[in-house]
């Protein structure tokens, strides 16, 4: 009888790495120009992760999502969805996305006696905050952490800034996005710019520049801070600061469900001309 416990202990390690599917491939546009960053994952699932630079990408997920759509999203570009399946049977290493076409942007002039303000939270409190990540991820993930501005007249955005305490290295990948509201969330993306940046980063206040992005806006928003890791590791290299009361708007992975957790707020605000 202990021989046979024994045996049976042994083998469910191995079942369960069978019930795993691993999905390696690149993302290109029709030129065949690599996307970088891409988000890939399922719809409201919190399964996903992102393309690097090269728009090479890995992702693992059970079999138990064989049936799913499996969705790349980047922006400027149609999102293209294939079932997981398919792409296993098929053998599928090359996804391409399609841009889409430009349309106009409608014109948002300021007033002649614009002055700067700035609109968010501006203050943090120590040992309140966010993580980064989520450590019990097999995949290389993100955090998307999301902040309203409310505004009610034509805004230039000039720059964005966020707080971060217990900083472990010296450069990170972010990227901005910007989402229009529905339900109180954010919804679709509202601009066509992939705004990435890689930069230094300290503890306390971190400023990223948005001036050159001609971003302008006449009504509330959805500004999100997206750390891209570099690499696939479960410690955290830093945190988000925060500030009490309130409520923190976030998605642990890329194409993820909205989460909303009252109590604290991220310390973000942005810099406007109005």
């Amino acid at each position: 009888m202990i021989k046979k416990i024994l045996f049976i202990i042994f083998l469910i390690p191995k079942f369960i790495h069978c019930q795993e599917i691993k999905i390696v491939g690149k993302i290109l546009n029709s030129d065949r120009i690599p996307l970088e960053y891409t988000n890939i994952g399922i719809k409201n699932k919190n399964i996903g992760t992102i393309a690097d630079y090269n728009g090479n990408f890995t992702i693992i997920i059970s079999q138990n999502e064989n049936k799913d759509l499996l969705t790349f999203s980047y922006v400027g570009y149609h999102d293209l969805s294939l079932k997981i399946s398919e792409i296993i049977k098929k053998n599928t290493n090359e996804f391409i996305l399609i841009q889409k076409v430009n349309e106009l942007k409608e014109v948002i002039l300021l007033a002649s006696n614009s002055k700067i303000l700035k609109i968010g939270t501006k203050s943090t409190i120590g040992m309140v905050g966010g993580r980064v990540s989520t450590v019990d991820s097999k995949n290389m993930d993100m955090r998307e952490i999301a902040k309203e501005i409310f505004i009610r007249k034509p805004s230039k955005i000039l720059n964005v800034n966020f707080n971060l305490f217990n900083v472990k290295i010296d450069t990170a990948t972010f990227r901005i996005n910007f989402y229009n509201i529905k339900d109180n969330l954010p919804f679709e993306k509202i601009i066509s710019n992939n705004i990435i940046f890689k930069q230094q980063i300290i503890n306390g206040w971190n400023e990223f520049d948005l001036s050159k992005y001609d971003l302008k806006f006449d009504k509330p928003f959805f500004i999100t801070i997206e750390y891209i890791p570099e690499s696939f590791s479960k410690e955290l290299p830093f945190w988000y600061s925060g500030q009490i009361f309130g409520e923190a708007i976030t998605r642990s992975s890329s194409l993820g469900t909205w989460k909303v957790k009252n109590g604290a707020k991220p310390s973000l605000y942005v810099t406007v001309k109005q």
